[in-house]
């Protein structure tokens, strides 16, 4: 329901109503009333912080609900059956016999379930196909398939970058003229963009896999897929895109450091510390941190048990649950929050900003805003910035250290050894150099 009377704020001497101050910073409404209400933002914060880019509203349109099959005409020349329908700006027409036979009906039936299976994307066979064309189509499967939650997941934006490439060069060029020295012309144009090593392959893989989905759907011929595959991914070393510097743990001066800088609130600031402490004494990550609820942790046990759920359900059925175990120290940050959990029982939530408005509620502590807070901690502090996942590495690191092997690392992380190795653990010189004091 609408408020009654404006709200009116007083910003740099000049006092207006909330929705003219939105359309002359051109911030929402809406972002500049939660930044007040739930986030904790003062008025000279809320109307001049940027939105981040992640949340801007995305220029490409939603996808369209699939098309109806078309009718069957009579075509007036031949006298034959058909359906008409446009690809994009193709022209497409499929003849199904003789008008009123048996024949055209028993066909026009099987087009008709040829179209919902293909997702009334089908083209005329004689008329081939655009790689414009087929990226449209593509992504068109993309918004439909790369989603979790009835949301959207990041995954649809990698894709758009690497079909954006795709798009940009060969827009108007025949599938089937597609060849591996197009692709090798992809990569390079995402090298001179700047792009890093794995980002470059990943990309590659997508625009790969663009083509692959178009051979299922009969709009590339397979042979076109396969010379693809055969394109090699860019090597470390042996090629101009960087490579980023190995994400290492958080040194305990710099997690120190953020902790006064938090949040001006003293609650809010309080539930990040907290948040923080767990954070690297428990090893999750950050979405399985932020999604914590009261009811999914087992407090029978001398340790503690959270059984995390994996929201890909296609994982689902392949993967063991994973549990979290949290042990004395975790159970003593995490009790005082047990006992009064938020919305929908999570854990980590922030106060009201106006405890004793009928409107009040807590906030949920989201992975995106705790990353944020931190991000802006650190500015604050004048130091390096650091993510929250780095905490994770924190804990991989301590662990190797203390029992000198990777599968305890491993398990205190809920990963496999060789990702644990390769990627949480810090490398460790300890070992290597007590064995050459000893046989050196």
């Amino acid at each position: 329901m609408p408020n009654p009377k404006p709200r009116y704020l007083t910003h740099n001497g000049l006092t207006l109503s909330l929705q003219e101050w939105a359309r002359k910073v051109g911030i929402s409404p809406e972002t500049i009333r939660s930044r007040l209400d739930h986030q904790g933002y003062d008025v000279a914060r809320a109307l001049t912080t940027p939105v981040a880019n992640k949340f801007a509203k995305r220029g490409s349109p939603p996808v369209p609900p699939p098309r109806p099959c078309p009718k069957m005409l009579k075509h007036t020349k031949s006298g034959q059956a058909c359906a008409r329908w446009k690809t994009g700006k193709k022209d497409n027409i499929r003849y199904f016999g003789p008008w009123g036979s048996k024949e055209a009906a028993g066909a026009y039936r099987a087009f008709q379930a040829e179209w919902v299976g293909a997702g009334s994307h089908l083209v005329n066979p004689s008329g081939g196909c655009m790689v414009g064309d087929l990226v449209a189509e593509y992504m068109g499967h993309v918004g439909r398939y790369y989603v979790k939650d009835g949301k959207p997941t990041s995954e649809q934006h990698s894709q758009r970058a690497a079909m954006r490439v795709l798009a940009a060069l060969y827009k108007l060029l025949p599938v089937t003229e597609f060849k591996p020295r197009q692709l090798k012309a992809c990569q390079q144009a995402m090298i001179e963009k700047g792009w890093a090593r794995d980002t470059i392959n990943r990309n590659v893989w997508r625009i790969r896999r663009c083509f692959s989905w178009g051979v299922a759907e009969e709009l590339v011929p397979a042979s076109i897929a396969d010379a693809l595959d055969h394109v090699p991914h860019l090597q470390a070393g042996r090629t101009t895109a960087p490579d980023p510097d190995p994400v290492m743990s958080v040194p305990a001066s710099r997690v120190v450091a953020v902790l006064p800088h938090l949040d001006p609130n003293p609650e809010r600031a309080a539930v990040l510390a907290a948040m923080i402490q767990f954070h690297e004494l428990s090893g999750c990550r950050p979405g399985e941190l932020c999604a914590m609820t009261a009811d999914a942790i087992d407090t029978s046990e001398t340790e503690w048990a959270y059984r995390v759920r994996d929201k890909n359900t296609h994982r689902q059925r392949k993967r063991k649950p994973l549990t979290r175990w949290f042990g004395p120290q975790s159970q003593e940050v995490l009790r005082p929050f047990l006992s009064n959990p938020g919305p929908g029982g999570r854990i980590w939530c922030f106060p009201p900003r106006y405890p004793n408005s009928e409107k009040s509620r807590r906030v949920p502590v989201s992975s995106a805003r705790y990353s944020e807070l931190i991000r802006e901690a650190c500015r604050a502090a004048g130091i390096e910035p650091w993510t929250p996942h780095q905490l994770r590495h924190n804990r991989a690191t301590n662990v190797q250290r203390i029992y000198e092997s990777d599968e305890a690392a491993a398990a205190a992380i809920g990963d496999t050894v060789e990702v644990t190795r390769a990627v949480y653990a810090d490398p460790s010189e300890a070992v290597a150099r007590r064995i050459a004091r000893a046989t050196g």
